[in-house]
């Protein structure tokens, strides 16, 4: 193609985008009939919006769901809709404090009462119902500060997936694509000199980055905003200041595209105004989502598929299974009836039951116009749904080690350098804290040998969180003593440093990672004395790293004598080593007792000195902590434990009602509260040590392991008769009763059936609760999503059936099992990422930076952003909450996926 003609035909196409943007910019004007609903946001079909349903968090700030939002045709297009004083804010900058809020029905109209105290600015955010959309104006109680002037502003924050690559539109001539790649001039804005002082992590990091803002990359005062996305086409129109619109991924990757306009000065009401008009499709309804299990169904098993229906959506009462044939075509073999509709949140759920097809092949389910991907039934449905997340998830996030697949290095050796014990600073950024500068022959600062070990980072940072650790090694140790897997497609050399994947090397993998996890327990015992609780990094640019673990430090220990840029072999004068937390409490340490002695279990015949050095250290811990126990830390105002708490999805420590709190290491915790004052029910007494329910159960757990592992000596089997009428209560079936049927061996004659009793009766409670959602699974309620609890229901399914086959259905299991796979809200994508036809690919992992995952990845899920859009976003990979999987929850899926297996494999 001649240059010429290249010329004219993008001539041509530019001029076509232009008639195409000015042909549809007038579509956003169509009358919208918005009105305040029951439950407190304005609504109509097709569009909504809230306002402070939700706050920030108190730990973690901006979580990007909260504020002034807006759902259009189902999809949450923005958030954090409010004033700040930054035009891409990060997530721990300063935020408004939440006063009041208000939602007025009669006048359709949602008011906030909001300040910045620090900066004597008081002001309230209404939304108010108006033709074509609504009205969003900010009323200042006084005049604008002077020193905010040029700074403070209306931000409101637009989803880059649904965004980039889309055209905009400014006053309506002017046009552009949202870019996919962020690239916008950057300028320094030095903070004011009486400007309140940050948290020493906050100001050290703006001084890093040189206290750099990106320009905006489109200005004027009307845009509209996807101009070709039929399903995401919104206007924006303002009276008062220029609309800007920022790409905040100039400063983060996890930043959103922002549309601000700056506050005017010596103005109070209406001191700005912006007009949003949506191009809401007439009459629209969502599509059916059809959640099924996207690895299949064994062939003997229920196969429900659960429809997530619009309440206004009038379709077809019966749904059908299509068989995938040799030559692409797709035959007809079963309809049937689709249950009534059952209202849940936003949407109505039916049940389409298809246990009758049976015969192995490839099928997909038909309902309406919507048909899903294939999935097979299959004998072997289940078999290697674990697999990825033994040897890629918890693989990769192997720590002190290399990590190579193929041609590929997941990551270098990392943190050889570790650690510091950590100074007392306070709070520091994700909730950890130091309570004491000294800690046995070490001082806040000094280098603690032995400490670069075994560990897996926790989730999608590089944190060593102590209750995930111990997590890991118990559940692991569980699935290979009950399942005995012999899996093998690691090579792991703890001496070199290297892993190596799809390289078998005669060890079963599960065992290689039990080792991995008790080197690093057995460092602290050994060179600190007692658990920890975990390795952290020093500073936000370490915190913030992405990319390969290994060059977040230099790997070398730091020498105070030595320059910043001097280096003498294994030492350096860079004192980016990570911080040693070393306070400990007693859940830690019990729990650390516990994966010891598991893993002394698990190593034995593979590794016989580990294992004896771990039993003994663990006899040893139970033995101190009888003689001399572990203080509980201080609390917060809030009567939370610091530090402490929980990492996530564990079945054996993490979730078994571990603390949460200010200093709990928040972001990731799905927890259980040490007392239930919500519900009023007294607190059992504690035992003779002063030990209330939830220590009670570490101390239990402990002795479990080791009875185990010593096969039944004493005094372990003792403690255990001691505390199993404790376990078997009512308020501890969930947490550690269940357990019991691992103990059964160890107890006496009766307990069988004092146990069997106990599960009756929890069962029937149990299944009431489960039946009260359309997935029969625990609901995602909190602020992670919730998957979790239900990867934590499957294995405890597993270990009753197994017991009382009569009492427990294996269907429980099944039924936990397939919500992960894909029968769960909001979609049918397969929470564990590259598992299943469909499933999660941009995962919170430390490869977000790519818009990657990590095989075998397990992801919380969807949450409920409040006070009824399910959401849990297939094509973005920013939202924590919903996308950051945890090696404890992968580990736990390794129990989990093998019960499945096991299961259908025993019965068919």
């Amino acid at each position: 193609m001649s240059h010429v003609a290249r010329s004219y035909l993008l001539t041509l196409g530019r001029a076509s985008l232009l008639l195409i943007l000015a042909a549809t910019a007038d579509l956003c004007a169509a009358d919208l009939d918005m009105q305040v609903n029951d439950k407190g946001y304005l609504d109509t079909q097709g569009f909504s919006v809230f306002l402070y349903d939700s706050t920030y968090h108190p730990v973690f700030v901006d979580q990007k769901n909260t504020a002034m939002e807006m759902i259009l045709h189902g999809q949450r297009i923005a958030t954090n809709g409010d004033v700040r004083l930054m035009p891409t804010p990060e997530q721990w900058d300063l935020v408004a404090t939440l006063r009041g809020r208000r939602a007025d029905r009669a006048n359709n109209r949602l008011t906030a009462n909001l300040a910045f105290p620090t900066f004597d600015l008081s002001y309230t955010l209404e939304v108010a119902a108006e033709p074509g959309g609504v009205r969003v104006s900010v009323n200042l109680a006084e005049p604008l500060p002077q020193k905010l002037s040029g700074r403070a502003g209306f931000n409101l924050e637009f989803l880059p997936s649904i965004y980039m690559g889309k055209a905009y539109l400014v006053d309506g001539t002017r046009a552009g694509i949202f870019p996919r790649t962020p690239n916008d001039p950057m300028v320094s804005v030095l903070p004011l000199p009486d400007e309140p002082k940050k948290a020493y992590y906050l100001e050290d990091w703006e001084k890093v980055k040189g206290y750099t803002e990106p320009l905006p990359f489109a200005r004027g005062r009307s845009i509209t905003l996807g101009v070709d996305a039929a399903l995401a086409r919104i206007n924006v129109e303002s009276e008062t200041a220029d609309l800007m619109l920022f790409d905040g991924r100039d400063r983060a990757q996890n930043g959103w595209f922002v549309l601000r306009s700056l506050i005017p000065s010596g103005k109070t009401t209406g001191a700005l105004v912006w007009h949003i008009r949506p191009d809401v499709i007439p009459n629209w309804t969502r599509p059916p989502m059809i959640a099924h299990s996207q690895v299949g169904y064994a062939p003997e098993f229920s196969k429900v598929a659960v429809l997530e229906l619009d309440p206004r959506y009038n379709g077809p009462k019966t749904a059908k299974v299509l068989r995938l044939a040799q030559d692409g075509s797709y035959k007809p073999v079963f309809e049937g009836s689709i249950t009534p509709a059952t209202p849940w949140l936003r949407y109505v759920y039916s049940k389409f039951d298809f246990t009758a097809v049976k015969d192995p092949g490839l099928y997909v389910i038909e309902y309406a116009d919507q048909r899903t991907a294939p999935f097979p039934i299959s004998e072997d449905a289940y078999a290697n749904v674990w697999q990825d997340s033994l040897d890629h998830h918890l693989a990769e996030q192997m720590d002190h080690v290399s990590v190579r697949e193929a041609y590929r290095v997941w990551h270098g050796a990392s943190h050889l350098d570790d650690g510091r014990l950590a100074p007392v600073v306070g709070e520091q950024f994700d909730g950890w804290n130091q309570a004491s500068s000294t800690d046995g022959k070490y001082e806040a600062g000094d280098h603690i040998p032995g400490m670069n070990v075994g560990g897996w980072y926790d989730a999608g940072d590089f944190d060593l969180e102590e209750p995930a650790q111990l997590s890991v090694i118990q559940s692991l140790a569980l699935a290979y003593r009950e399942f005995n897997i012999k899996y093998d497609e690691l090579t792991v050399d703890e001496t070199a440093r290297e892993v190596q994947m799809h390289r078998p090397d005669g060890v079963p993998d599960v065992v290689q990672q039990i080792k991995h996890g008790a080197l690093l327990i057995l460092a602290q015992f050994h060179n600190i004395g007692h658990s920890i609780r975990g390795t952290h990094e020093p500073d936000l640019r370490q915190y913030t790293h992405l990319g390969d673990a290994a060059s977040k430090t230099d790997g070398r220990i730091y020498d105070p004598k030595l320059r910043p840029d001097e280096a003498k072999g294994d030492f350096s004068g860079k004192p980016d080593d990570r911080w040693i937390f070393s306070t400990t409490n007693p859940y830690l340490q019990w729990n650390a007792i516990a994966a010891l002695a598991a893993a002394a279990d698990s190593l034995k015949g593979w590794d016989d000195a580990l294992a004896k050095d771990a039993l003994d250290t663990a006899i040893k811990a139970w033995n101190d902590e009888l003689t001399h126990p572990t203080p509980n830390p201080p609390r917060d105002s809030s009567g939370a434990s610091v530090p402490g708490g929980s990492s996530g999805s564990g079945v054996l420590a993490a979730s078994q009602g571990a603390v949460s709190g200010a200093g709990g290491g928040g972001k990731r915790r799905s927890v259980t509260q040490k007392t239930n004052a919500a519900t009023g029910v007294e607190a059992p007494p504690p035992d003779a040590f002063g030990r209330g329910d939830f220590e009670v159960g570490q101390v239990w757990t402990a002795a479990l392991e080791l009875t185990i592992a010593t096969r039944g000596a004493e005094p372990y089997k003792s403690k255990l008769r001691e505390l199993f009428p404790r376990m078997i209560a009512p308020r501890q079936m969930n947490r550690y009763g269940w357990t019991a049927v691992r103990a059964l061996p160890y107890l006496g004659a009766t307990a069988k059936d004092q146990l069997r009793a106990a599960v009756e009766s929890y069962m029937a409670t149990e299944g009431k609760q489960l039946d009260a959602t359309p997935f029969g699974v625990p609901p995602s309620l909190r602020t992670w999503g919730g998957s979790g609890a239900v990867v934590d229901m499957a294995i405890r399914m597993y270990f009753l059936h197994q017991t009382f086959p009569d009492l427990v259905s294996p269907e429980y299991t099944l039924r936990a099992v397939n919500y992960i796979l894909g029968t769960h809200p909001v979609s049918s994508t397969s929470y564990v990422a590259g598992v299943g036809t469909v499933s999660k690919l941009k995962t919170y992992s430390n490869n977000r930076g790519d818009e990657a995952y990590i095989p075998g990845a397990v992801i919380p899920g969807y949450i409920i952003i409040k006070p009824d859009f399910p959401e849990c976003i297939d094509d973005f990979g920013f939202l924590w909450f919903e996308d950051e999987a945890v090696v404890a929850g992968s580990a736990s899926w390794v129990v989990a996926g093998n019960a499945a297996a096991s299961i259908t494999r025993r019965m068919q």
